[in-house]
């Protein structure tokens, strides 16, 4: 089924508000008596602070109170991870940390008091890479970073390592890739990149007295972020309330508490609501974009093409602190390789505190630089063999029954027919015009998650008095139909028209629980707690409201697969790049909002697209250079290619509704294709992202590629083919 085959889309219910203007966000909320908090932000990306001098700001117009670590609780911070101070502490750890806080009447006095404080410092050894961090005598980031509460860290590790793992026998494993038929030894990079949602991070808190604390916050997991403000202010966690706000976006980066713990603080210190808006070259600046990763593939396989070996070392750059991401470990979905039968495997995962910005989850957390790395050294490997990389990994696929290399078995594995799909829709259709002199190529690759398999959430339903129904739920529209879908399975479950139906979010008061918005679990999530609500619903004595709460399994181990073919061309002379075509196949089973479906996918390929070829914060010396959104560039309608979707139907989902996950599974198999594709257009190999055209002509300028100097067998686009079978 193609993306112009599906139904006609379902009223958003959060459409016309956002459309309109009529939503209001977190930086719209207005408190009588509010007062506006800015930050003194670090210029050093390591140094002992010497001196705050807080004189200027403190006489500043309209000043109601300058604060330093010595003023603001102890207690450190984190999702899972808590290293994270409220304000620097005796030294700073990145360019960007806040170090001293101002509260006024207004926000243009606040950050103008701000710009007055004096900090003066001592610089000490910085070390900005994974590689200086883990270098023998390297300065430490953090003194004893095995004694924070949720490290994973251990006392004796290695300066500057957050969490080593090791995932079955690397030696063995690299013996049995030597010894293969045909074998690859590559290394990838990936840079840091920023989730890109277009509210910035904000919060409103109203601290009313140790038993009474309102929050607003730009958040998609207020459960877990009231236990983590109450940690982190020493109160209980059932005194502070985060209300139901509008989301101006998340992909990941709304996780973490941010500035809610701080500006709780704030509120209570001034004994006055407080408001903290970042400004977005703050947001790009000093919250937690996506961690940059350098990623060792080796690959081997035997004559016929089946892989024998392979190992994945991935070390992660961590930034400053490591509390921004829901597990002290990280993003070890790096060194996933779920898609494919591999008898020996081994992998190592590292994660390092540098003196750089902090790094957090987004979309796939660790997938996409993974699988950019692991689907390219396929084609490599398919290229040192002399194979098809289409043949490559159809050989080598899992079946259902397959254990996968982390030893899961899912319900069922659809790569081949997904994979069958994707070629299908490509040979149905002509390649898009390529410009005059340009080279053509297309790419392919792949990649499979699996559905969340427990539910965290809860419901309640309230008899309306049209004979209808009204839904609360306490998990944040994030700006992915959820409500609407909500709505959808609740009146499809009790037989009722959907104008009967109304859902509104909650605060966190009003429902016992909700793990948060993220790990494509919430509607697979929301499947399980509607069918349990149904049934409590039809077995309740009086006409009373309903109330269900889950936090359990939800069945077997359900996966799904992408397969992405790109199709680009590139102008020789240059280096040019234009991705002219994406197509998209999905492993579905049922679907219960195609519109918002629909859009989950464009919006994955999308974020990968700009993964693969535009986006990159330009750190260096600890300095991220691309601090406005005209040096930080984003996709634009008018850069992102055509796309083509095609859904491959007849999987088996999640509950009642049947449902799989996609909104974390088209961003990763994006730039491994995209590689693919200039490999098969120009016969170079670009490893480190983005794309760019620099980097294309230096690549072709060594291997004598350039206009007037033709690689051998390169242009002729038919890399990843998929034209020959077993």
């Amino acid at each position: 089924m193609s993306r112009s085959d599906t139904a006609a889309p379902l009223p958003r219910l959060d459409a016309a508000d956002k459309a309109s203007g009529k939503a209001r966000y977190v930086a719209d909320l207005s408190l009588p008596g509010m007062l506006y908090a800015a930050v003194a932000r670090s210029t050093e990306p390591h140094a002992r602070i010497t001196r705050i001098g807080t004189q200027a700001a403190r006489a500043a117009d309209g000043v109601f109170g300058v604060f330093t670590a010595a003023d603001v609780s102890q207690n450190l911070y984190g999702r899972s991870l808590a290293d994270c101070p409220l304000l620097a502490r005796e030294k700073v750890r990145f360019t960007g940390e806040r170090v001293a806080a101002v509260v006024a009447a207004t926000r243009a006095q606040a950050e103008a008091a701000a710009a007055l404080v004096e900090i003066d410092y001592e610089p000490l050894d910085a070390v900005t890479t994974p590689e200086e961090a883990l270098a023998a005598g390297a300065p430490a980031v953090h003194e004893e970073p095995w004694a924070y509460a949720g490290a994973r860290a251990r006392q004796g590790d290695t300066a500057n390592v957050i969490y080593h793992h090791v995932h079955g026998p690397l030696d063995e494993v690299q013996a049995a890739v030597a010894a293969a038929a045909w074998s690859v030894d590559r290394v990838y990079q990936t840079k840091s990149v920023h989730q890109g949602y277009l509210e910035p991070q904000a919060c409103v808190a109203d601290y009313r007295g140790a038993d009474s604390v309102r929050i607003w916050l730009t958040n998609k997991a207020p459960y877990r972020i009231r236990e983590m403000i109450a940690r982190c202010l020493g109160i209980a966690a059932s005194a502070i309330t985060l209300e139901p706000v509008t989301l101006g976006g998340d992909f990941g980066g709304k996780g973490s508490a941010q500035d809610a713990p701080l500006c709780a603080e704030l509120s209570r210190l001034t004994g006055r609501p407080v408001k903290l808006v970042l400004r977005y070259s703050e947001d790009l600046t000093s919250t937690n974009p996506r961690h940059p990763a350098e990623i060792r593939v080796q690959l081997g396989c035997d004559h016929a093409g089946r892989i024998v070996a392979a190992s994945v070392r991935a070390v992660l750059n961590a930034g400053a602190y490591g509390g921004f991401t829901p597990s002290g470990t990280g993003p070890q979905h790096a060194t996933e390789v779920p898609s494919y039968r591999i008898p020996a495997f081994a992998s190592e995962f590292t994660r390092v505190y540098t003196n750089t910005v902090p790094r957090g989850n987004m979309r796939a957390p660790g997938a996409p630089q993974g699988i950019f790395a692991f689907e390219s050294a396929i084609d490599e490997l398919a290229a040192r063999a002399g194979l098809d990389p289409v043949l490559l990994r159809r050989r080598n696929l899992l079946t259902t029954g397959d254990r996968d290399t982390a030893g899961q078995t899912w319900l069922e594995h659809r790569g081949t027919e997904t994979l069958d799909a994707a070629l299908a829709a490509l040979s149905a259709a002509a390649p898009p015009p390529v410009p005059s002199g340009w080279r053509y190529g297309r790419g392919l690759s792949l990649y499979s998650r699996g559905t969340a398999n427990r539910v965290s959430t809860s419901v309640r339903l309230t008899p309306a008095g049209d004979g209808g129904v009204r839904v609360e739920t306490p998990i944040i529209e994030t700006g992915t139909g959820s409500h609407t879908a909500l709505r959808q399975m609740i009146a499809s479950q009790l037989a009722l028209p959907l104008e009967q139906v109304s859902v509104a979010g909650v605060a966190t008061d009003r429902l016992p629980r909700d793990a948060g918005a993220g790990g494509s679990r919430v509607t697979a999530g929301l499947a399980a707690v509607v069918d349990a609500a149904a049934k409590a619903w039809g077995n309740r004595v009086r006409d009373e409201p309903v109330v269900v709460e889950l936090d359990q399994a939800i069945g077997p181990d359900v996966g799904s697969y992408v397969v992405q073919v790109a199709q680009v061309a590139v102008d020789p002379a240059t280096g040019e790049l234009r991705v002219l075509e994406i197509l998209t196949a999905a492993d579905v089973a049922a679907v219960v909002n195609p519109a918002a479906f629909q859009m989950q996918i464009d919006g994955g390929v999308a974020m990968g697209f700009g993964f693969a070829c535009l986006e990159d914060l330009e750190e260096a010396d600890g300095q991220v250079w691309s601090g406005n959104l005209g040096d930080y560039k984003l996709p634009t309608a008018r850069d992102v290619p055509r796309y083509r979707t095609v859904l491959v139907p007849g999987g088996t989902g999640v509950g009642t509704a049947n449902v799989k996950s996609i909104g974390e599974s088209t961003t990763p198999p994006v730039a491994p294709a995209i590689a693919g594709a200039v490999f098969a257009a120009t016969g170079c190999r670009v490893r480190e992202l983005p794309i760019t055209a620099e980097k294309i002509y230096s690549a072709m300028r060594r291997a004598g590629g350039t206009a007037d100097n033709e690689v051998p067998g390169a242009g002729n686009g038919q890399a990843g083919s998929g034209d020959s079978g077993e």
